[in-house]
């Protein structure tokens, strides 16, 4: 059997590839983990020195509008988290009904 493969198939932690595995952690390790990350992000956010970038929504919206290209929009039906992105913006985190571009593979 392949590294990072399992019985049925799918292959690793939901086809994510071999180096993601599940990390078994408690409910409890996992929040110091992800604590941790967080302040590791909230640090980064505090030495970057970039200006805050253009938001292209209204673009897009009016694109959308215009008929030129489709906008996925991250429902309720995702149950989504709001994140706070380097530039400040809110963004909504989908948990569940993923999808991932086609060109990602």
């Amino acid at each position: 059997m392949a590294r990072g493969s399992d019985n049925n198939g799918s292959g690793a932690f939901g086809g994510f590839g071999a180096e993601w595995q599940p990390s078994n952690l408690s409910r409890e390790e996992a929040r110091r983990a992800t604590d941790w990350v967080e302040a590791k992000i909230d640090k980064r956010a505090l030495l970057t020195s970039k200006e805050r970038k253009e938001d292209i929504r209204d673009a897009m919206w009016q694109l959308e509008k215009d008929g030129e290209i489709l906008v996925h929009r991250v429902s309720d039906v995702h149950e989504p988290v709001m994140a706070k992105t380097l530039y400040g913006w809110d963004k909504k985190i989908p948990t569940n009904n993923l999808w991932h571009h086609k060109s990602c593979g």
